[in-house]
């Protein structure tokens, strides 16, 4: 099967996401990760078991709400967009939120700012709502973006170790690397200043987009089935 010329832009979109989600948690103060709900539904569940729901958890769920808003979204664009290629334009919004965050974190220190820093959180966390929604339908098999425990467990099922082999070990290895060497920099950004690692996120997305756009003439039968990422 070709792989279609977007994979490009999902690599960078791996990136995307691990600048997000590190910022988010050090630079922000805020959510265990904007883009792995479950990590945010357990801390909630923490806070629960520790009788202090509101106090500890409400912030995680304003997460999860904001996560849950742009899938609405995102699914709602794709649909009003007619389907096919044509549906990856709804990275445009994922775009969008990225960059609202990068200028108000201009506009004013989040850390001196308890509601902005909420804003900012519930922004981006739309933001990989949507960009999780979008790719399960233009996601390439295997390249991980925002969901990483599948890829993870298939690289190690399907290696030696586990008695197989299987030729996608490449582009799972790439995209798990540029995940965590994204983190990795921008958490040392986000300690410094939030808009150095969202300003980063915000030039890697604008390059995806110009990916996006310049791979819009590919066969419809290029993009794979729903789930494919996962």
């Amino acid at each position: 099967m070709r792989i279609p010329e977007h994979k490009y832009g999902l690599y960078l979109l791996a990136s995307v996401c691990g600048i997000v989600d590190v910022t988010c948690f050090v630079g922000l103060n805020g959510v265990f990760s904007a883009a792995m709900m479950s990590g945010n539904l357990l801390m909630f569940a923490i806070a629960l078991s520790q009788g202090h729901p509101f106090e500890l958890g409400f912030k995680y769920v304003r997460a999860f709400g904001a996560f849950t808003l742009g899938i609405v979204i995102a699914n709602r664009t794709m649909k009003f967009l007619g389907g096919g290629n044509n549906s990856r334009k709804a990275f445009w919004f994922v775009w969008f939120c990225i960059g609202v965050a990068t200028m108000l974190t201009m506009w004013r220190a989040p850390a001196t700012h308890a509601p902005l820093r909420d804003a900012l959180v519930g922004l981006l966390c739309a933001a990989m709502g949507a960009m999780t929604t979008i790719i399960r339908m233009h996601g390439v098999p295997d390249l991980a973006t925002t969901l990483f425990t599948g890829t993870y467990t298939a690289l190690i099922a399907e290696s030696p170790l586990g008695g197989s082999k299987s030729d996608r070990w490449l582009r799972r290895v790439v995209s798990i690397t540029i995940f965590v060497i994204s983190g990795g920099v921008c958490g040392y950004l986000a300690r410094i200043n939030p808009t150095w690692a969202l300003g980063l996120a915000f030039v890697i997305m604008s390059l995806a987009m110009v990916i996006f756009q310049n791979s819009s003439k590919e066969p419809e039968n290029s993009s794979f089935s729903p789930l494919a990422n996962f």
